[in-house]
């Protein structure tokens, strides 16, 4: 151990303001991430969590959340890193050499767990969470700072272990409570989701099967035990919430779960069952989208992500970026949004999003947690 160098013994230096900076944002990225792990695992508002860390198929933090590894014991991983987080920082403002002493320790078994835990990501779960990724970052930075510039030990101070380990315990049992707690509550409202689920009326499939497909896990639409038609209009806020949830659900129930779209613009330019032009774009982007059954949910997601913007000129824009010319004048592509309009007879669609779940219906939006319970159930029956 060498005790002549020393990051924080010192008081406020460069050095040390930057530790202390970084031990800011390690705190701030595991808050997010812990109330990402409640709000994803126990929803509580329509659409689950929030997409600031939805990026893509590969960086998303759903996936991790998921994984068998978000927890030990209820516990979010994240808290974890919020102890040690606070720990850095209060080893920075408040310097002792055995607290210093034993934060490198900390710092160079948290950064080896941090590269594991990437690993894991990369080779088991295929993606990485970005959030995470930048914790792990943080990690290296706070280890580099303190070998690099502190008291480098592999051994921490046993008092400040003791008392540091009775603050993570007392957490993690608080932790622990409120992942019961949310659990139980969880577990009441599933039930009673699951129940009127099982009442509604078996109205079968679509007649016709949609060549627009979200996500298919079997080659033949009916092999997937959780089959989703989603009956949607692109100017619909609620549909896109929808088609946010989607890919969380996919990412969950992904070897099991087969998704198709129909189009159901809620716009008297194409749908004969709608009085006047309630949205005005609604038909042309069903049609922009029907352009390219290959495209099709790039496409769909591109126009929801403007969906603010179609009344202004968006649609020309998502068809450049597609390389889609002269949809809209394809009779061929009206018909076929007309055909899928008319396949909601059967349902008596009143309103978008309106979902088929395994031939019953679903209107409007509902939480993940409780697709989830719906999804379960129907997974345990087979």
């Amino acid at each position: 151990m060498d005790q002549k160098k020393n990051l924080t013994l010192e008081g406020i230096s460069g050095k040390n303001f930057l530790f202390i900076m970084n031990s800011v944002a390690m705190i701030a990225v595991s808050i997010y991430l812990t109330v990402h792990f409640y709000d994803v695992l126990y929803p509580t508002k329509l659409g689950g969590a929030g997409s600031l860390c939805d990026i893509s198929s590969f960086f998303n933090c759903d996936a991790a959340t998921y994984s068998k590894l978000s927890n030990l014991a209820g516990v979010p991983i994240s808290f974890f890193g919020l102890v040690v987080g606070v720990l850095f920082l209060f080893t920075s403002l408040m310097p002792g050499e055995a607290l210093e002493r034993t934060a490198s320790a900390v710092a160079k078994y948290n950064f080896i767990g941090c590269v594991a835990l990437f690993v894991f990501s990369l080779v088991a779960l295929g993606s990485l969470c970005p959030f995470c990724t930048l914790y792990y970052a943080l990690s290296g930075i706070a280890a580099f700072l303190l070998w690099k510039h502190g008291i480098n030990s592999w051994v921490p101070d046993f008092k400040v272990t003791a008392f540091w380990g009775v603050i993570l315990l007392a957490g993690a049992a608080f932790m622990y409570q409120t992942t019961k707690g949310k659990e139980d509550s969880n577990s009441k409202l599933s039930a009673s989701i699951v129940g009127q689920y099982r009442t509604l009326q078996d109205l079968g499939e679509p007649d016709t099967e949609s060549p627009y497909k979200i996500h298919m896990a079997t080659e033949k639409w009916m092999d997937a035990p959780i089959r989703i038609t989603v009956f949607s209009d692109f100017q619909c806020p609620f549909c896109k919430v929808v088609a946010e949830q989607i890919p969380q659900l996919v990412r969950r129930y992904g070897a099991k779960i087969n998704v198709q779209y129909m189009f159901y613009p809620l716009d008297a330019k194409c749908n004969s069952n709608i009085k006047g032009r309630f949205h005005q774009s609604a038909c042309d982007a069903a049609v922009v989208a029907a352009c390219d059954q290959k495209k099709f949910v790039e496409v769909h997601d591109d126009i929801f992500a403007n969906q603010e913007k179609l009344d202004g000129g968006a649609l020309v824009d998502v068809s450049k970026r597609h390389g889609l010319v002269g949809c809209l004048e394809r009779k061929d592509l009206t018909d076929t949004v007309i055909g899928m309009i008319n396949q909601g007879a059967k349902f008596n669609i009143k309103s978008t999003p309106t979902l088929i779940v395994n031939g019953k219906k679903i209107e409007g939006t509902i939480p993940n947690g409780q697709f989830f319970a719906i999804f379960d159930d129907i997974l345990n029956g087979k």
